[in-house]
């Protein structure tokens, strides 16, 4: 199964490679279950107790105990499209909170955006010149598409 397959790019790749490598000690190809959580937290991935008990129960199929490299790109490759969606989520409660609506509809007006960016948190970045880059039909007003990609701007 290529890496694209599994829904990794070749630079996750590499860092997979690196963190599983830094406890597959014996280059056996394989990690005792326990140390998914430290090989997770390396690659930044938060998990919960719970999290990290399914992982590995869906990971460690065979019941050894040891997670084969194939199956922790698997893990990854899980954590990645559930960390996807929350953070979809997480960016249309924020755009609905702004004055859009729940199903992507309506939009957001620019001048109340560089209000609460600039007065009510005080935020130093340079929020018009991001609307200006996103706002593709120059209207004032920030569709949820374009909301989207301002966020992904300014990380």
């Amino acid at each position: 199964m290529s890496d694209e397959e599994v829904g990794l790019s070749k630079e996750e790749e590499a860092k997979c490679w690196e963190a599983f490598s830094a406890f597959d000690k014996d280059s056996s190809g394989e990690i005792d279950a326990n140390e998914l959580r430290i090989v997770l937290e390396m690659m930044g991935q938060k998990t919960t107790e719970e999290e990290i008990f399914r992982m590995i129960s869906e990971a460690d199929a065979e019941n050894t105990g040891l997670i084969k490299y194939d199956q922790f790109k698997k893990v990854i490759a899980e954590q990645k499209k559930t960390q996807s969606l929350t953070n979809e989520e997480d960016t249309l409660d924020a755009f609905v909170a702004l004055g859009g609506q729940a199903d992507k509809g309506g939009e957001i007006d620019a001048k109340r955006l560089i209000q609460i960016i600039k007065y009510d948190f005080e935020m130093t970045i340079d929020i018009e010149k991001l609307i200006e880059d996103v706002d593709d039909d120059n209207s004032g007003k920030i569709e949820y598409d374009e909301f989207r990609n301002l966020l992904s701007s300014s990380d």
